[in-house]
């Protein structure tokens, strides 16, 4: 659970008990840190999907009416983890922070965030730009990447398979590894072998690569492939073209799992897309499909 919300926020700790509330459910507590929007952070962690289940999330209870929720949210809270608890939520979407105020302190949200405030003045508001952190990499990791170079694959999406093309030529001395959809990071076993790769080898490596060169601390890939499952689909529109319709918001679609395809179950498409940046794939939609609308939600999948 800890790598999954570390994806929509700063998350401190995650906390789940072997016991089961009064209807038998599993329920836990997160606690994540620099929220400034928590209505919309609890909207955005209420709709995570995690394989074929989805999580449920509130906000902590602290005083309700202080955020003029109504007594059916109340109610519905109660039902959902059957009795009060003596804690905290701090945050979003059901992230809960499970320190007791046992000083008599109020509890109220208005409080909470203020405490949980402290000693973060300098963080920049989600409004006001991104957060900045600030770190210098080691000697002995950069000495290493200097003798190293960069491929560009000639097709988006083939670093992931260069290396083992590579091993099919006999080229064991040079590890791949890729950087993104577009980039490898190509590594020498034994000084001097990719030099040579590069002189006696140029024309099978021009049936990969558009380019390669040294290193550079600057290159980055952020265009990346990922798998996303959609829910909603009818059966009518199970088809590729259908497919690559939805994921145009979002990417460029690649194809559907093996499952899909054959049309295994219709529950939910599993389909690989490529996608230029860092964000997490996360949003519900409507298709017209024949002159029908039909609720759709895509979601990416953390597992891969």
């Amino acid at each position: 659970m800890y790598n999954i919300f570390q994806k929509y926020g700063d998350i401190v700790e995650v906390v789940i008990p072997a016991k089961r509330d009064k209807g038998g459910r599993r329920f836990g507590f997160a606690r994540f840190e620099n929220v400034y929007d928590v209505r919309r952070f609890e909207y955005e962690l209420d709709g995570i999907i995690i394989g074929r289940d989805k999580i449920s999330v509130n906000i902590s209870r602290f005083q309700r009416s202080e955020r003029h929720l109504d007594h059916n949210k109340e109610e519905m809270f109660n039902k959902d983890y059957g009795e009060k608890r003596d804690g905290q939520y701090n945050g979003k979407n059901g992230a809960h922070n499970h320190a007791a105020s046992n000083r008599g302190e109020p509890r109220s949200y208005a409080h909470a965030v203020k405490k949980n405030t402290q000693g973060i003045n300098n963080a920049r508001p989600i409004n006001q730009g991104l957060r900045r952190v600030s770190y210098q990499a080691e000697s002995v990791d950069l000495k290493k990447l200097k003798g190293a170079f960069v491929g560009i694959v000639d097709k988006p999406g083939m670093s992931y398979n260069i290396q083992e093309q590579f091993h099919r030529q006999g080229y064991f001395g040079i590890k791949i590894t890729p950087l993104g959809a577009n980039m490898v990071l190509m590594e020498e076993q034994e000084e001097g072998e990719l030099q040579a790769l590069l002189l006696e080898a140029k024309s099978w490596l021009d049936q990969w690569f558009s380019q390669v060169k040294p290193w550079e601390p600057e290159l980055v890939d952020n265009e990346r492939l990922l798998w996303v499952r959609v829910y909603g689909i009818p059966a009518h529109a199970w088809h590729v073209n259908f497919f690559d319709l939805i994921c145009k918001p979002y990417g460029t679609f690649i194809n559907a799992d093996d499952g899909t395809t054959k049309k295994n179950t219709m529950d939910v498409a599993r389909l690989l897309m490529r996608r230029k940046g860092q964000r997490v794939v996360d949003d519900s939609f409507e298709a017209i499909v024949n002159g029908v609308v039909f609720p759709i939600r895509i979601v990416e999948d953390s597992y891969g």
